[in-house]
Protein backbone atom coordinates (compact mmCIF):
# COMPACT_ATOMS: atom_id res chain seq x y z
CA UNK A 1 0.00 0.00 0.00
CA UNK A 2 0.95 3.16 -0.73
CA UNK A 3 1.87 6.59 1.62
CA UNK A 4 -1.02 7.82 -0.01
CA UNK A 5 -3.27 4.79 0.21
CA UNK A 6 -2.83 4.79 3.78
CA UNK A 7 -3.69 8.70 4.39
CA UNK A 8 -6.94 8.44 2.21
CA UNK A 9 -8.13 5.20 4.07
CA UNK A 10 -7.57 7.11 7.60
CA UNK A 11 -8.84 9.86 6.15
CA UNK A 12 -12.00 7.89 4.86
CA UNK A 13 -12.60 6.51 8.29
CA UNK A 14 -12.08 9.83 9.75
CA UNK A 15 -14.51 11.53 7.82
CA UNK A 16 -16.65 9.04 8.51
CA UNK A 17 -16.28 8.99 12.29
CA UNK A 18 -17.09 12.73 11.96
CA UNK A 19 -20.05 12.45 10.00
CA UNK A 20 -21.50 10.13 12.74
CA UNK A 21 -20.79 11.90 15.60
CA UNK A 22 -21.71 15.64 14.24
CA UNK A 23 -25.27 13.43 13.60
CA UNK A 24 -25.37 12.05 17.28
CA UNK A 25 -25.07 8.41 16.22
CA UNK A 26 -21.82 7.91 18.80
CA UNK A 27 -22.50 3.86 18.95
CA UNK A 28 -22.03 3.71 14.92
CA UNK A 29 -19.04 5.87 15.60
CA UNK A 30 -17.53 3.50 18.16
CA UNK A 31 -18.16 0.75 15.79
CA UNK A 32 -15.29 2.00 13.52
CA UNK A 33 -12.32 1.41 16.37
CA UNK A 34 -10.89 -1.68 15.08
CA UNK A 35 -10.91 -0.42 11.75
CA UNK A 36 -9.48 3.00 12.58
CA UNK A 37 -6.57 1.51 14.87
CA UNK A 38 -5.55 -0.61 11.86
CA UNK A 39 -5.40 2.16 9.97
CA UNK A 40 -3.53 4.68 12.51
CA UNK A 41 -1.34 2.07 12.77
CA UNK A 42 -0.25 1.73 9.50
CA UNK A 43 0.20 5.61 8.95
CA UNK A 44 2.23 5.56 12.27
CA UNK A 45 4.04 3.24 10.58
CA UNK A 46 4.35 5.66 7.54
CA UNK A 47 5.60 8.18 9.62
CA UNK A 48 7.89 6.63 11.82
CA UNK A 49 9.74 5.15 8.99
CA UNK A 50 10.23 9.02 6.79
CA UNK A 51 11.86 11.75 7.66
CA UNK A 52 9.35 14.36 7.55
CA UNK A 53 10.68 17.33 7.06
CA UNK A 54 11.90 16.30 3.69
CA UNK A 55 8.81 14.78 2.81
CA UNK A 56 6.51 16.34 0.19
CA UNK A 57 4.46 18.97 0.45
CA UNK A 58 1.34 16.91 -0.65
CA UNK A 59 2.26 14.48 1.97
CA UNK A 60 2.57 17.05 4.69
CA UNK A 61 -0.68 18.54 3.88
CA UNK A 62 -2.15 15.23 4.09
CA UNK A 63 -0.57 14.05 7.38
CA UNK A 64 -1.36 17.72 9.11
CA UNK A 65 -5.28 17.10 7.68
CA UNK A 66 -5.11 13.78 9.09
CA UNK A 67 -3.97 15.27 12.72
CA UNK A 68 -7.00 17.89 12.39
CA UNK A 69 -9.57 16.07 11.65
CA UNK A 70 -8.50 13.71 14.34
CA UNK A 71 -8.76 16.76 17.29
CA UNK A 72 -12.05 17.45 15.82
CA UNK A 73 -13.80 14.24 16.21
CA UNK A 74 -12.10 13.75 19.53
CA UNK A 75 -13.72 17.47 20.20
CA UNK A 76 -17.04 15.93 19.32
CA UNK A 77 -16.60 12.99 21.36
CA UNK A 78 -15.63 15.14 24.73
CA UNK A 79 -19.07 17.33 23.64
CA UNK A 80 -21.13 13.98 23.30
CA UNK A 81 -19.28 12.79 26.66
CA UNK A 82 -20.06 15.82 27.87
CA UNK A 83 -23.84 16.20 27.47
CA UNK A 84 -24.32 11.96 28.65
CA UNK A 85 -22.88 12.93 31.90
CA UNK A 86 -25.08 16.19 32.07
CA UNK A 87 -27.92 14.14 31.33
CA UNK A 88 -27.19 11.19 33.59
CA UNK A 89 -26.56 14.03 36.21
CA UNK A 90 -30.34 16.07 35.46
CA UNK A 91 -32.21 12.23 35.87
CA UNK A 92 -30.22 12.09 39.19
CA UNK A 93 -31.33 15.28 40.49
CA UNK A 94 -34.99 14.59 39.31
CA UNK A 95 -34.32 11.40 41.78
CA UNK A 96 -33.17 12.92 44.50
CA UNK A 97 -36.09 15.89 44.65
CA UNK A 98 -38.92 13.67 44.17
CA UNK A 99 -41.18 13.79 47.66
CA UNK A 100 -41.88 10.12 47.96
CA UNK A 101 -44.18 10.32 50.72
CA UNK A 102 -47.49 10.65 52.57
CA UNK A 103 -49.64 13.57 53.40
CA UNK A 104 -51.14 13.84 57.46
CA UNK A 105 -54.17 15.16 58.81
CA UNK A 106 -53.43 18.62 58.35
CA UNK A 107 -51.94 18.50 55.02
CA UNK A 108 -48.13 18.48 55.72
CA UNK A 109 -46.19 15.98 53.57
CA UNK A 110 -44.50 12.96 55.42
CA UNK A 111 -41.82 11.09 54.16
CA UNK A 112 -41.78 7.45 54.23
CA UNK A 113 -37.95 7.86 55.69
CA UNK A 114 -39.18 9.71 58.10
CA UNK A 115 -42.79 8.65 58.84
CA UNK A 116 -44.18 6.47 62.28
CA UNK A 117 -47.47 5.03 62.28
CA UNK A 118 -48.82 2.72 59.72
CA UNK A 119 -50.04 3.85 56.24
CA UNK A 120 -53.27 2.50 54.02
CA UNK A 121 -52.42 1.16 50.26
CA UNK A 122 -55.62 2.31 49.49
CA UNK A 123 -56.07 6.21 48.43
Amino acid sequence: MSDQQIFAALSDILELERDLLRSGRAAEAAALIEDKLIALQNFEAVVESRRLGGASLETRRAIERIIQMAEENASHMEAIRHGIRRAIQRLESLNTNAQVGSYGRGGARLSFSNATGSFSRKA
